[in-house]
């Protein structure tokens, strides 16, 4: 009986992050890089990390980029989908020697001699050491509170939900070779109640589906 009514919970929940992003391919295109340091607003967006998303690797070395969505109304929350994910660093900074960053530059020059380390080793459990990623902010900028940790890699991450009008995307390469591309949707809804609880329990339900799937 639980599985069941965890199926339907996920159900529910596809069905509205389908529902949001029904008239994507016909709204406009951002892309991060572009648009570093502004706030763009309006119903729905796509979003692209570069110019050249799905053809090329965005490559350039000290990028540190935000863009703000912003809901079309002061009552509305934000919400982020991915559609595809690849952020990572060939080769990363080490811990004691870290890579000067050049805050909201997407033209950013190597930095001078950095000590590097392979991707493959660890730091304290995160992925994302000393490489790049993406952050997210509950908020209009990069001192909002940050929504979830640093995701980086090939897998595709959980959609982002910000709890106000306002959502930030943070894009930060380190290290040398980066690569990154990423295309995601930007849009903005109205929660209700009922919603609210399917989005507190839904993720609760995909660990027990898994283990009996």
């Amino acid at each position: 009986m639980e599985a069941e009514s965890c199926r339907r919970r996920l159900l529910r929940l596809l069905l509205l992050f389908g529902f949001l992003a029904l008239d994507s391919s016909a709204i406009e295109t951002v892309n991060v890089v572009d648009f570093c340091g502004q706030t763009i607003r309006g119903d729905g967006m796509i979003v692209n990390s570069h110019q050249e998303s799905k053809k090329y690797y965005f490559v350039t070395m000290a990028t540190d980029c935000h863009l703000t969505m912003q809901a079309s109304s002061p009552k509305d929350n934000v919400q982020f989908h991915f559609r595809f994910f690849l952020v990572y660093s060939l080769l990363r900074v080490a811990p004691l020697s870290p890579a000067p960053l050049f805050p909201e530059s997407p033209r950013g020059s190597a930095p001078l001699n950095p000590r590097l380390e392979p991707t493959s080793g660890e730091s304290s459990g995160d992925p994302c050491h000393a490489g790049s990623y993406v952050q997210f902010y509950d908020g209009r900028d990069r001192n909002s509170p940050p929504l979830g940790p640093p995701l980086c890699g090939k897998s595709m991450p959980r959609p982002v939900l910000s709890t106000g009008n306002y959502l930030t995307l943070r894009l930060v390469t380190r290290g040398t070779q980066p690569r990154v591309d990423f295309v995601g949707d930007f849009t903005s809804f109205r929660l209700g109640k009922k919603d609210t609880d399917i989005l507190h329990t839904s993720y609760r339900c995909f660990d027990d589906i898994h283990t009996l799937i």
